[in-house]
């Protein structure tokens, strides 16, 4: 049987100056990931409410909380800012998540070559600009961490991503065909 496809839409960061600084509302807060320990219930619900095929396929295959465990976790080749991993707290609640990481051996002139891992809003949480709140967040977290590039991509359907990416100044590059990854 061959490999199931689908289209990405990458974008990436070379501005030197990060994106506006938002206030928050009140009873909004962020917490990093020296302070809160990784949030899989978080991760999980937005995994398996994503429109992404991979993700869809890693809650089919392993179920949310695993495929949410795995995630966090991170493949060979990033390292993992604790620092620059986020999750904007609503009250009380867990809203959303980023998870910038620098792509290991890929720096240059003194500065680190990075990704947004994932991102993504709680279903309860979306159409509340807490996404266009995380990319702006993660953006200035690399930029001040001293980035050359950072670098996302997300599914050709993710159309809400796609123009948030577009809105916020991220320099969208031809779409590209790839393979939904295999799981172990």
């Amino acid at each position: 049987m061959p490999q199931q496809t689908y289209w990405k839409v990458p974008f990436e960061w070379t501005a030197t100056t990060p994106p506006p600084d938002d206030a928050l509302p009140a009873g909004w807060s962020w917490r990093d990931g020296t302070t809160l320990a990784a949030p899989v219930g978080l991760v999980g619900e937005v995994l398996a409410n994503s429109p992404g095929p991979e993700d869809r396929r890693a809650v089919d295959q392993l179920g949310a909380d695993e495929a949410a465990r795995r995630l966090v976790a991170l493949a060979p080749g990033f390292s993992y800012l604790p620092s620059c991993w986020h999750v904007l707290m609503v009250r009380r609640s867990m809203a959303g998540f980023v998870l910038p990481v620098i792509y290991d051996g890929c720096a240059r002139d003194g500065l680190d070559e990075a990704t947004i891992y994932h991102m993504g809003v709680a279903p309860a949480y979306r159409s509340q600009g807490i996404g266009r709140l995380l990319l702006r967040h993660a953006t200035q977290a690399l930029v001040n961490h001293g980035i050359w590039r950072a670098y996302c991509d997300t599914p050709s359907n993710d159309y809400p991503m796609i123009h948030l990416f577009e809105t916020e100044r991220w320099k969208r590059l031809p779409d590209h065909e790839r393979p939904i990854a295999e799981l172990e």
